[in-house]
């Protein structure tokens, strides 16, 4: 994203979205700004000024001489998964040839199965029906299919029972679908 600088203190005003484990005391103009901007406007919290860690973890950027040390560099997330992001710690092991440090960021994510939807079928049959050409075919095949049955209606077929009737309706809805 870039680099930005920030000092992010731990002012109370700022609380909600920053934490209050920084290492700075006060928020620097340039902090002041990345707040207003990404998390309160975009949605985003500063995860990295939220985990309690020594003063020796927080530090994120040392001068030549290793006698100033600074936490400019933040880690900015969704509001939706900032409970993702479980610690943020700069160890100071690996050696990246930089004046700062790396951040070993600790998450879960939490992935979910997609199960088969039985409902997309139905919206399949739906969707062909939003086709004026199909829905016309359509309704003449049952209007069809509804006629040489009022026409089986003589008196050889009065005796039929409701559910044979209704069977026949079934099956011929089904066939015609297809």
């Amino acid at each position: 994203m870039g680099e930005f600088d920030t000092k992010v203190g731990k002012e109370n005003i700022y609380n909600p979205t920053t934490g209050n484990e920084s290492l700075h005391n006060k928020t620097n103009n340039k902090g002041t700004k990345m707040i207003q901007f990404f998390p309160i406007s975009k949605g985003l919290n500063v995860r990295s000024a939220m985990f309690p860690h020594k003063d020796i973890h927080k530090e994120t950027w040392y001068s030549a001489d290793r006698r100033q040390v600074n936490q400019t560099d933040h880690v900015l997330i969704s509001n939706r998964f900032r409970s993702a992001i479980t610690d943020i710690r700069a160890p100071r092991g690996p050696d990246i040839g930089s004046d700062h440090n790396l951040l070993k960021i600790n998450f879960k994510v939490k992935l979910r199965v997609k199960t088969g939807n039985k409902n997309n079928e139905k919206r399949k049959i739906v969707n062909t029906f939003q086709n004026p050409k199909l829905k016309q075919e359509y309704a003449i095949e049952i209007n069809n299919r509804f006629e040489i049955l009022e026409n089986m209606e003589d008196e050889d077929n009065i005796d039929n029972n409701i559910n044979e009737k209704w069977e026949s309706i079934k099956t011929i809805i089904k066939v015609t679908k297809q």
